[in-house]
């Protein structure tokens, strides 16, 4: 029986790592990206943060549809739905068409997520949760090692398209075995004259509403643009009204009391800051790299992927930690080395080459995997078997609307202290704009003098977004004195 479990479960996690790997392997292209869809460093986050915003809308529903539908059927259905989306992305020809498909990409994708946390929990005894917790986090996370490097090797030998397209075989090899191994049958039928639809309309209005303020607002100057303010207010306006509804209908789409439980509160704010620390600095790096250096996607991505290389070595690691010496110390460790990991790269200069970004990323890979199983293991251990499937919704919502808004905030202030930090270079820089310098400007110097001031309009861009990421990610390095102070309120987990 175990084996058979340990089966079902890694064909559910293999899916799971197709979806992460799509949401990863757009880093180290971006720049390719950007001059095939005519894009520009604004709007290309889009393509990352698209995904992860049909995710959100689709994850609070997945606990629902789990019952409804069973396990098997959800899986199928989301991975064919993948598979498309991935087709879609594949044969884009323009950011517009990019973004719909990587939406749905998201959308379908995202429901393996919850699956396989939820079945962590209900295929194996509370024994067996660190070692299986290991497993996942271990092949989980290749994800992160494997993306960018993928991505670069894939753009860089073959097109940028089969950074989508090679989903389309590996995929179909899943979904045959899920077809004929994953028999998880069981369902609820009578929910279906149950489903709140008010809820489940008011919750996604809501949340599109919230990310499209978050995501144009730096760019729209916030509230002196109408569209932004009528996206605030249908996000203030449909987000009470989903509460009212959760809180006074019989059969609510999301069971919002789960969040009374301290401790599954305290591991969903955990995750907020390993979202924080994870998934900023992956959506950054490749922009300023590839300025820094104007290296090739294969450079970035080997750049980016030995984070999820210190993540892969360190969840056995971490396995044997939360079983030996219990969640806190768990928490604590991932607290300090995340630390010191963002702050070892809020002093970058334009000089940093791999060997400078090694032990940062390294350290931030291992810190953040001791965070995000000690998260999960604090949200799941004591909670009864029939309140999973909605605790993995809440779990995975908080983590990809973290993810999706912290990408959303830093690419707003990014673009932001940009410009202010090019202008205040340029200001103390420009003395080329002085009196005696256009007086100077003779016709055999006129060459030369616009070569020279090209080179250091180059230099202060460059060096603008370098201190933008520095200021971004010395802000982030507070950010996980949250959870060490919260492990005190932890509870025990049940005997």
């Amino acid at each position: 029986m175990y084996k058979k479990n340990l089966l079902i479960f890694l064909i559910i996690l293999s899916g799971f790592v197709l979806n992460m790997l799509s949401v990863q392997i757009v880093g180290s292209s971006f720049r390719y990206l950007q001059g095939e869809l005519n894009a520009s460093v604004e709007q290309i986050s889009y393509i990352m943060s698209a995904s992860l915003i049909a995710e959100v809308i689709i994850i609070p529903f997945s606990g629902w549809l789990a019952r409804l539908l069973s396990h098997r059927v959800l899986f199928l259905i989301s991975l064919s739905g993948f598979l498309l989306a991935s087709l879609g992305c594949g044969f884009a020809n323009n950011l517009f068409i990019m973004i719909i498909f990587r939406g749905l990409q998201g959308f379908f994708g995202g429901a393996m997520l919850p699956l396989m946390v939820a079945n962590i929990y209900i295929l194996f005894k509370p024994k067996d949760v660190p070692l299986i917790l290991s497993i996942a986090a271990t092949v989980g996370v290749s994800s992160i090692a494997l993306g960018p490097i993928l991505g670069g090797f894939l753009t860089e030998f073959l097109n940028w398209r089969w950074m989508f397209l090679y989903n389309i075989p590996i995929g179909l090899f899943i979904f045959f075995l899920a077809y004929i191994k994953v028999d998880l049958y069981e369902k609820e039928k009578n929910l279906i004259d149950k489903i709140d639809f008010p809820g489940i309309l008011f919750l996604a209005i809501s949340l599109i509403a919230l990310l499209i303020f978050i995501e144009e607002g730096e760019r729209r100057d916030w509230f002196d643009s109408n569209f932004i303010l009528l996206c605030f207010s249908i996000f203030t306006i449909s987000i009470i009204m989903f509460f009212n509804r959760e809180f006074n209908t019989k059969y609510p789409i999301i069971d919002l009391k789960i969040f009374s439980d301290m401790n599954f509160l305290i591991g969903c704010i955990c995750c907020i800051i390993f979202a924080i620390t994870l998934y900023v600095p992956i959506f950054l790096l490749p922009i300023i790299l590839s300025e820094m250096r104007l290296i090739g996607p294969i450079d970035i991505g080997i750049i980016i992927s030995t984070m999820g290389l210190g993540m892969m070595v360190s969840g056995p690691i971490v396995g044997k930690t939360l079983k030996n010496l219990g969640v806190k110390v768990v928490i604590l460790i991932g607290c300090a080395i995340t630390g010191i990991g963002t702050y070892l790269q809020s002093i970058i200069t334009a000089e940093y080459i791999f060997n400078d970004f090694l032990l940062s990323q390294i350290l931030k890979g291992v810190g953040t995997q001791f965070l995000f199983m000690g998260s999960q293991y604090i949200c799941f251990i004591n909670l009864p078997t029939n309140k999973i499937n909605n605790a993995a919704a809440m779990f995975n919502l908080t983590l990809r609307l973290s993810a999706a808004i912290s990408i959303a905030i830093s690419s707003n202030f990014f673009t932001k202290w940009k410009h202010v930090f090019f202008q205040q270079i340029t200001a103390e820089t420009n003395f080329l704009s002085s009196p005696y310098f256009q007086n100077f400007k003779f016709n055999k110097f006129e060459e030369n003098l616009n070569s020279f001031t090209s080179n250091l309009y180059a230099f202060s861009e460059r060096e603008a977004l370098i201190i933008s990421f520095n200021k971004i990610s010395y802000y982030s390095t507070w950010t996980v004195l949250i959870p060490a102070v919260l492990i005190i309120f932890i509870k025990k987990a049940n005997k």
